[in-house]
């Protein structure tokens, strides 16, 4: 009887199948023992979130005081644009109506300074006869005396654009011989808060027509 060999291999080895040569070739098997990392929680510190908060705020308010005075500065601008547009409409009326429009500039009774058409433009046009100026424009450099000045009427200041053209004075029914001025500025330039302090001029020339010059005061 043929006695059967044991083969003996050791745990980890792999017996090579190739040939049949009977030598074992062994591969040594590693496992490696890593310990668990920590990892830290996600999210920031109370402090960290402090710190952040301190920064934009220092930010914020570096940058919204330029910001802020660029704004009021361009809001000035826009009336004085929005005036301009309006008294010329003085001159469309009065050839589209064919009679004298006059322009009033005077307070309500709230105290607000309002622009008016008169006669205002009639249906079905949608042209608004009245303008109300916001309560940020200040008119504290409007002439109140001399050459420039707006004619005045009552409680208000009148000009008058005739069929033809011409800017009239109504009280003496003769076209005006200079530039009739009404100047804006903001109420917070005038306090000294808001710099630099900028002037409007609105202009009505003899012959109606209006411009902004705009002033450094």
């Amino acid at each position: 009887m043929t006695q059967a060999r044991l083969r003996h291999e050791t745990p980890g080895t792999t017996r090579d199948g190739g040939g049949g040569t009977g030598v074992a070739s062994t591969r040594t098997v590693m496992s490696v023992y890593l310990p668990a990392r920590r990892h830290r929680e996600s999210g920031v510190t109370l402090i960290e979130a402090l710190i952040v908060l301190a920064i934009v705020g220092v930010l914020a308010a570096i940058v919204t005081v330029p910001i802020n005075s660029y704004w009021q500065r361009a809001r000035t601008e826009t009336t004085a644009g929005d005036i301009r547009n309006f008294l010329q409409q003085a001159f469309t009326e009065a050839v589209n109506q064919h009679t004298p429009i006059n322009v009033t500039l005077q307070q309500d009774g709230s105290g607000h300074w309002v622009l008016q058409l008169n006669p205002a433009p009639p249906p079905p046009r949608t042209v608004n006869g009245t303008y109300t100026i916001p309560d940020f424009v200040s008119l504290a450099y409007n002439p109140a005396s001399g050459i420039s000045a707006w004619p005045t009427s009552g409680p208000a200041r009148t000009l008058t654009c005739d069929t033809v053209g011409r800017t009239v004075d109504p009280t003496s029914g003769r076209q005006v011989t200079s530039t009739m001025t009404m100047s804006i500025t903001h109420v917070r330039m005038v306090d000294g808060s808001l710099a630099p302090n900028v002037r409007y001029d609105i202009q009505v020339f003899p012959i109606w027509n209006v411009t902004v010059r705009k002033t450094l005061v």
